[in-house]
């Protein structure tokens, strides 16, 4: 059977001469991500100079281009550009050199077992040691407390999060990222994944703050050494908009503290029983949010990154 993808045989030379077993970082398109936290990730580590593809899958065999329209360009001579969708992994180097690959691109629509068939030989042709997907999901908890990343080592925090008890299986939809990590780990590779929880109100906007601590938790875990300063500026110039936005609006203001109060009685970190109150959704404190941001001049809403 024809494979799925090519491979960059000058890329994977210079893969094969590191004479390393890289760990292999991946999100896609149209998964869960709260926050754009895995999407800032990858738009941060593909902007590196050095960011090469290696492999390149047949988006053709993949995508279904009627849920999901490519854009083209039109001008005054007709049709003058086509933005091929594209799925692919890449070598990248972090900040001391060391070679990791680096899967992302639109999520298949259409033939999971096929793709995951060749991610897992993709794996075993460069020896991949470790696999780690990234996202972001929605929390309860309110942006002024520890914005948790959940791991192999911590993963019951979130069944106990999503279903209110420990030791519960859960059923939930599928994805390709997750069913890629299953497969992997029924042919014996290591394969996890890390998710970061972000405050339910802070979901539809870039969040740096959550992709910060997201690949601080996946270099300690990988050893990989990133470069996070563009992010870590983005955090702060996040907070600062969120800081400005209560001292603006008292009231959102109380709404988070409201959020606060109900966070430290769930999880213990204040005793007794605090009063029931009537709070704010995650959709009503988002929209808040969006409409300051929208008052604030084009600095403000230019992205995540700061100069």
């Amino acid at each position: 059977m024809e494979r799925l993808y090519t491979i960059n045989a000058d890329a994977a030379a210079k893969l094969d001469q590191a004479g390393v077993s890289p760990v292999l970082l991946y999100a896609f398109d149209g998964f869960v991500d709260s926050g754009i936290a895995a999407g800032l990730a990858i738009g941060d580590l593909v902007s590196r100079a050095d960011a090469e593809r290696v492999v390149t899958f047949k988006t053709d065999e993949l995508i279904d281009y009627r849920s999901r329209r490519p854009p083209m360009s039109f001008s005054a001579e007709g049709w003058a550009g086509y933005h091929q969708p594209q799925l692919g992994i890449d070598l990248v180097h972090d900040a001391d050199g060391s070679p990791f690959l680096l899967m992302y691109g639109p999520e298949p629509d259409s033939r999971w077992e096929a793709f995951t068939d060749a991610v897992i030989e993709v794996v075993e042709t460069f020896d991949v040691r470790l696999a780690i997907g990234l996202h972001g999901m929605p929390s309860g908890a309110p942006h002024t407390r520890d914005w948790r990343v959940t791991g192999p080592g911590n993963a019951s925090e979130l069944i106990e999060q999503l279903a209110g008890r420990s030791g519960a299986t859960l059923q939930m939809p599928g994805s390709a990222m997750a069913l890629t990590e299953f497969k992997l780990r029924e042919v014996g590779r290591e394969a996890q994944t890390f998710t970061v929880q972000v405050p339910h109100y802070l979901t539809q906007m870039p969040s740096p703050i959550a992709t910060a601590k997201l690949m601080k938790e996946i270099g300690a875990a990988t050893g990989l050494n990133f470069d996070l300063s563009r992010l870590e500026a983005g955090a702060s110039n996040q907070l600062q908009q969120i800081e400005r936005q209560l001292v603006e609006q008292p009231e959102l203001a109380e709404a988070i503290h409201k959020l606060e109060e109900e966070w430290d009685r769930q999880t213990g970190a204040v005793g007794g029983e605090l009063p029931a109150q009537a709070l704010p959704t995650g959709d009503e404190l988002a929209a808040q949010f969006e409409q300051f941001l929208a008052s604030q001049g084009d600095d403000d809403r230019a992205g995540p990154f700061t100069d």
